[in-house]
């Protein structure tokens, strides 16, 4: 702080010492005017201040102002003339063709017409989702299909035509009966193995033979050592027999198919044919009823299958079936003695 006050006093020294040399230098000047006078003593005031008196504070604004936003603007704002003032009719059509980098096209163009038309678009997507499907289904058949080297050379089409398209068709109709008999072995895989886990249930009682609603897949006629039903079954002389329309086709009747449309007045549901055939088989064939109630209509079906074929009754049929799945059940259940190994012939008559 000393060394701040002794420069400043030497400042204001040698300045005044220059003044003095300066108006000694000078010719004597004309009475200065008021505006001069005002000047001077502004800058005596200044070089008073600046010497050594209290420097002129500012007053303190009552909040922050940006000097984009002063309190009081230098001169009033000019507002709009009007708003909303549209565009004529030349200024629309010069507007039109004018062109500027990534705008969109001019109207009437074709590449406007490209880009707004929905049609082209609609058959641009639907070509390529068709070609992709096709190209989808091609690579899926040729991968999976057991069939895929019956297809003929891409190279034929344009010569044989008719031809390429026969032997094709007749490929697919090939993995379509393939895809069929794989996926009804599955079923039936299905079946077998819920059969097989409600069976289990049944021997190692953890299934309630006394609930009143069924509890799984249909077992009759499957094991000679379990019927399938439960005691109010066995009281009742089997299950109520319950038919369905693949049911009634199975045991030689005919169901009226409704998906042509709406049933004439004349015409009956696909239930009512149901009901009355149902009706018909215990009226006139109370044996066959009794045995649907006991081994079932797969097991009746193919029994009755089998006698015709034999030329037997179908009492008999049941009873061989059940007498060969016990032999196969006795079979499975002794140990299987190890066969002996037999000599092979090798090469030039040597044992």
């Amino acid at each position: 702080m000393s060394l701040t006050m002794c420069r400043q006093c030497l400042r204001n020294a040698l300045r005044d010492q220059l003044s003095l040399r300066t108006t000694r230098l000078q010719p004597p000047r004309t009475p200065p005017s008021p505006l001069t006078a005002r000047r001077a003593a502004s800058s005596s005031t200044t070089d008073g201040a600046s010497s050594g008196r209290k420097p002129i504070v500012l007053e303190q604004p009552d909040k922050f102002r940006p000097p984009s936003h002063p309190a009081r603007l230098g001169r009033p704002r000019r507002s709009p003339a009007a708003y909303n003032q549209g565009a004529t009719t030349e200024e629309k059509e010069r507007q039109k063709s004018r062109s500027y980098p990534h705008m969109f096209p001019n109207k009437g163009s074709f590449m406007h017409w490209f880009l707004t038309d929905r049609w082209i678009h609609l058959w641009i997507t639907m070509g390529t989702l068709t070609i992709l499907a096709c190209i989808t289904f091609t690579q899926s058949f040729m991968r999976t299909s057991p069939y895929a080297h019956l297809i003929p050379p891409i190279s034929s089409l344009p010569l044989h035509p008719i031809t390429y398209v026969r032997e094709t068709l007749s490929v697919l109709r090939l993995h379509i009966d393939y895809e069929t008999a794989k996926t009804n072995e599955s079923r039936q895989q299905k079946i077998l193995d819920a059969q097989k886990r409600r069976l289990y249930r049944r021997a190692h009682g953890l299934e309630d033979l006394n609930a009143d609603e069924d509890q799984g897949i249909d077992v009759r006629g499957l094991v000679p050592w379990d019927d399938g039903l439960t005691p109010k079954e066995r009281e009742k002389g089997g299950r109520d027999m319950v038919l369905t329309g693949a049911d009634v086709i199975a045991l030689g009747g005919d169901v009226a198919s409704s998906s042509g449309g709406v049933l004439g007045a004349g015409a009956v549901s696909a239930e009512d044919d149901v009901d009355e055939f149902t009706r018909k088989l215990e009226t006139e064939q109370a044996d066959r009823v009794r045995l649907i109630k006991e081994k079932g209509v797969d097991a009746v079906v193919k029994a009755e299958a089998e006698a015709r074929a034999r030329g037997v009754s179908v009492q008999d049929v049941l009873r061989t079936q059940s007498q060969e799945i016990q032999d196969d059940t006795t079979q499975q259940t002794q140990p299987q003695q190890p066969q002996q190994q037999r000599k092979r012939k090798l090469w030039l008559g040597i044992w």
